[in-house]
């Protein structure tokens, strides 16, 4: 049977879940007035700009956003998505090189096929002037001569025109190269941290997926922890966005060093981060999370205000493994709510989500 503070943490995961539900919608709310106050297209990338800027809390982003004043031009809006590294607007880059390879692929096709027709008149000529000489040998100099003369101007306009051909190929090769290089790099940085260089949202979601299309998932089974840097936003709040993204940074270090090299570390949020840990078991997990959470403890932000003080950072942590759910969105929604028990009240800590727990939690949100 459930204990009571089980029960309890379920009722509270409920309530809790409301607030971030409110709060969320509270930011949407802002976004979309902010959005039409300042004539700004309802784009969807536009929306993911402005959400971005409303919900990280004070940033250069913000600063950025309010620097375009009323009216910003479309242009100005991708530009800083695209240095944020905004996924929606690495898709709108992305889908920019594709259109250009498909444009430099077009203009070698055409080129390839406007120059079929000239070479094949000149072979015809070249073919009848042959077949003359044959049926004819003792043709006329002055007729022999014309004819030369007329088979070596087409030949010159052929040699130009393959000139050209070859110009218009090499150029056209350069821009489809150029292209692929692009989509190249747009394709790595849709699924990357402008700030960490860490796996994305996106990246995570597919490493989920795909944990789920291996056969042996159940006989080795992968852990999801879901955590969240607390006094993170507290911190640049108080005392800058460069103060927040050195933070950031030094958190993604010890992240990294953290865990294995087949694990995944991912950014998902301004202080949410994701660990996709393989072949561990629970209790493995839960070690894995405590050891994480003691060394962002140990870490001691410096100020740059402030010579002689430091500021601490802890974590929370939400854990479920493959072993106990049935797809992807389950793993991941196990792991938010036991994240969120943790840290319902203010509190923080690590907390595994049962089976048990979970069924409560969506037993009492049916309710």
């Amino acid at each position: 049977m459930a204990t009571r503070e089980q029960i309890s943490r379920s009722g509270t995961a409920v309530r809790i879940d409301r607030h971030v539900a409110e709060q969320t919608n509270g930011v949407v709310q802002r976004v979309a007035q902010a959005m039409a106050h300042l004539g700004v297209q309802p784009l969807p990338r536009n929306y993911e700009l402005f959400y971005e800027a409303f919900s990280s809390g004070p940033s250069g982003l913000s600063r950025d956003l309010a620097a375009l004043g009323a009216a910003p031009s479309q242009k100005a809006l991708d530009a800083i998505g695209l240095r944020r590294k905004l996924p929606g607007h690495m898709g709108q880059a992305l889908g920019q090189a594709q259109q250009a390879a498909m444009e430099a692929i077009q203009t070698m096709t055409t080129a390839i096929s406007e120059e079929s027709r000239p070479k094949a008149e000149a072979f015809d000529t070249l073919d009848a002037f042959l077949q003359r000489l044959d049926a004819d040998p003792v043709m006329s100099m002055s007729d022999f001569a014309e004819e030369a003369r007329a088979l070596r101007q087409t030949l010159t306009q052929l040699r130009k025109r393959e000139k050209r051909l070859a110009e218009t190929l090499e150029t056209t090769v350069a821009a489809l190269g150029d292209a692929q290089g692009r989509i190249a790099a747009d394709q790595r940085a849709v699924l990357r941290d402008a700030l960490t260089g860490l796996p994305n949202g996106t990246a995570l979601s597919l490493k989920i997926a795909g944990l789920f299309d291996e056969a042996d998932v159940t006989t080795k089974p992968a852990a999801l922890v879901l955590v969240i840097v607390e006094r993170l936003k507290m911190l640049t709040e108080q005392h800058g966005p460069e103060t927040g993204e050195k933070a950031v940074k030094k958190c993604a270090a010890i992240f990294r060093k953290s865990v294995k090299k087949s694990d995944v570390v991912a950014r998902i949020g301004y202080d949410a981060f994701a660990f996709l840990l393989n072949d561990v078991s629970e209790q493995n997990a839960q070690a894995i999370a405590t050891r994480i959470r003691d060394a962002v403890q140990s870490l001691q932000i410096r100020l740059a205000s402030r010579e002689f003080t430091t500021e601490a950072l802890s974590l929370s942590a939400g854990i479920a493994t493959t072993a106990t759910v049935n797809g992807p969105q389950d793993l991941m929604h196990h792991a938010e709510m036991a994240l969120t028990v943790v840290r319902a009240d203010g509190r923080q800590g690590i907390l595994r989500c049962t089976p048990m727990m979970c069924a409560q939690i969506a037993g009492l949100q049916r309710a």
